[in-house]
């Protein structure tokens, strides 16, 4: 073990005692806490044994592949990321070559606002907390730990490294906020800030996901609780244990079928299709405890590989997934497909059928297998090897030889259209392949070894690949936006007011893939904007209340800036839709074009007429707020319930267009 690894592995040893000296009844698996290089947090794995290539990571903090970079490091050096891949949701690398017996593995990841560390900061053991970075003006931060925090003395504060003077800024512990006093300038545009404070002050954890928080040491008075949400136990499996299943049926149609157990009040179900690539192409929400048929034809996908699973999400980020299985698809049902490793096969010569048996080129199946090939031509004799196997195979004979042992084929080798043709069960399962039939598709399935494909949410960013079509004003099922941008004549300014708490995926997905089409058929001179927003009740140090973009006549950018939401978060049943209008209305202000705001919501709104204390304008007044500035607005949210009766008033007095949010479905676009 090198010297970096053991002054790590020391370090983390110190903080642990601290952690267990000032109370051990505090310690937990939250609490475990990576250290700190630079702006990363280090986090150590096991070593390598020469074998494994799969890595279970426990970090100190919450990490996704947006709120953070992840980088993998074997022996102090940096491994390409082409090299291996993540699994946020499991906290896995899968490297591509298993690392060396005895190799040191560390990952490190980007510090992000609200993650937290253990450092020994003026010779004393503190907590480190990222606060959010610095725009030029902001003097007041907050400061959102995992730990309830009793005092505010001997705390400190670094501003790009450096450290400040403790005349220039405040800590209240009864609001957790840190101020930046006026005899400081506010921290510049992206400044990183870095605030400590010591173990000693600490009086609890945070509960999170059903826990208490832990008493505290004997003697200390506890800090007052602040007004965190509780989040509930999210209560379905994932893997094989998923309450789910899904189907292939002999008529090309496949059976969704899922239980109670899905369908909770703030649960959501879909249907997930990944292409052999790994990326998302279909997402379509399933109704939950009900057996649902669909065609796969009617799915519109190119001929191919494609991996199926089912996947149950709630308001509050948590998920379940069952075990993705793979599917052909074959829209020529008259010729014969093979699949290797989920990838279609393309040869010179179709497979043919020959007595029940599939011959496949002889040369292009053997390499695809990994196999090395001769031909001797005086004998018309096929040798093929990998790893210690040979196989020998005769032109016109019904006996092949597996490392020297006969073996009675259910087709002889044999020449058609000048391609040597073999049984492609025989050469698969020989060099340890298993092999299926489908007879729907009628495709010959090869896996060698089983794939693994992610269902984490940062897996299943929605790509339009060759071969799927852009859907099109023109198309059968004319996209809800393109309806919209019918209405609209003069050159307008268009804020998109989007609900991105967890029940919001699909939808999401489909503004992504028709954002472009609007973009061309409105007016030219109009700008376009983004408020998305969550909930301001509960304190969720993972999923922001709002995210906020610019007007930008570019749309590009604004697929960009769609791609980088995600649906995740919200507790309850309302979200904070009212307020998100508000800061729409506020963006629009001062436009000289016409105003517009497209609301795109599934969940009713908190409204201060109804629910004091939970909202910060009602229905009447956001209405007030419309009117006096211009704005239409036009609605996709559903046609029922208590949403419905909210939404349409809006819609109604503001000259606008309620549309039913079930049709902005990726389906309808195929």
């Amino acid at each position: 073990m090198n010297s970096r690894k053991m002054i790590s592995l020391f370090i983390v040893f110190v903080l642990l005692l601290g952690a267990l000296d000032f109370h051990a009844g505090i310690a937990s698996a939250d609490d475990r806490l990576d250290f700190r290089e630079g702006d990363y947090l280090v986090n150590i794995l096991r070593d390598g044994d020469g074998k494994e290539r799969v890595f279970k990571f426990t970090p100190g903090n919450r990490i996704t592949a947006t709120n953070t970079k992840l980088r993998l490091f074997i022996n102090s050096r940096e491994i390409e990321s082409k090299e291996y891949t993540v699994d946020y949701e499991n906290y896995t690398i899968t490297m591509r070559h298993a690392p060396d017996l005895g190799a040191e593995i560390s990952i490190k990841y980007l510090i992000g606002p609200t993650f937290e560390w253990g450092e020994g900061e003026s010779g004393t053991d503190k907590i480190g907390n990222a606060l959010s970075e610095g725009d030029g003006s902001t003097r007041v931060f907050k400061v959102t730990s995992r730990y309830t925090i009793n005092s505010s003395k001997n705390v400190s504060l670094y501003i790009d490294g450096s450290k400040v003077r403790s005349s220039e800024f405040t800590f209240n512990h009864e609001n957790n906020t840190v101020t930046i006093l006026e005899k400081r300038r506010a921290p510049g545009a992206k400044s990183k800030i870095y605030f400590y404070f010591p173990k000693t002050s600490i009086t609890g954890v945070q509960p999170s996901r059903g826990e208490s928080t832990p008493n505290p040491p004997s003697g200390a008075v506890a800090a007052p609780s602040p007004n965190t949400a509780v989040k509930p136990e999210f209560q379905v499996p994932g893997g094989a244990s998923f309450p789910g299943t899904i189907a292939l049926n002999p008529d090309h149609t496949l059976t969704v079928n899922t239980t109670a157990a899905t369908s909770r009040p703030t649960y959501f179900t879909y249907l997930m299709v990944k292409n052999a690539k790994g990326k998302l192409v279909r997402q379509i929400r399933v109704t939950s405890n009900s057996p649902s048929t669909y065609s796969l034809s009617k799915l519109g996908l190119p001929s191919g590989g494609y991996y199926f699973y089912l996947k149950t999400i709630n308001q509050s980020g948590g998920l379940a997934a069952s075990i993705p299985q793979f599917v052909p698809i074959n829209n020529e049902p008259q010729t014969i497909q093979v699949f290797i490793g989920g990838q279609m096969q393309s040869y010179t010569q179709a497979p043919v059928n020959w007595n029940g048996s599939t011959l496949v080129p002889l040369r292009a199946i053997f390499e695809s297998l990994g196999a090395a090939v001769e031909w001797e031509s005086t004998t018309q004799t096929v040798t093929a090897t990998r790893e210690g196997k040979t196989i020998v195979l005769t032109i016109g004979s019904s006996i092949a030889y597996v490392n020297g042992v006969p073996v009675t084929l259910s087709a002889p080798a044999q020449l058609i259209n000048g391609s040597t043709m073999v049984p492609v069960r025989f050469v698969s399962e020989a060099l340890g392949g298993v092999v299926e039939w489908n007879e729907a598709s009628k495709s010959v399935i090869v896996f060698q070894n089983k794939p693994v494909i992610p269902t984490t949410a940062e897996s299943e960013k929605t790509a339009i690949e060759e071969g799927l079509q852009e859907p099109s004003e023109s198309s059968a099922s004319s996209p809800i936006l393109q309806k919209i941008s019918k209405g609209i004549t003069d050159s307008s300014d268009i804020v998109f007011v989007i609900d991105v708490t967890g029940s919001m995926g699909e939808v999401i997905d489909y503004v992504k893939e028709t954002v472009s089409n609007f973009v061309d058929s409105v007016p030219s001179g109009s700008n376009f904007a983004i408020v998305a927003y969550r909930d301001i009740n509960f304190v969720d140090i993972y999923n922001p209340d709002f995210e906020i973009f610019d007007f930008t006549n570019n749309k590009d950018l604004l697929k960009a800036q769609l791609d980088s939401l995600v649906a995740s978060g919200g507790e309850d049943v309302e979200e904070s839709g009212l307020e998100a209008i508000d800061k729409a209305v506020q963006k629009l202000s001062g436009s000289k074009s016409s105003k517009r705001i497209i609301f795109i919501t599934d969940a009713p709104v908190h409204d201060k007429g109804t629910s004091p204390g939970m909202a910060g304008f009602s229905l009447e007044e956001i209405n007030a707020k419309l009117q006096a500035n211009q704005v239409t607005l036009d609605a996709i949210a559903p046609q029922s319930g208590l949403a419905n009766e909210q939404i349409i008033k809006l819609v109604q007095s503001n000259h606008g267009t309620l549309y039913d949010i079930n049709d902005a479905n990726l389906m309808q676009l195929r």
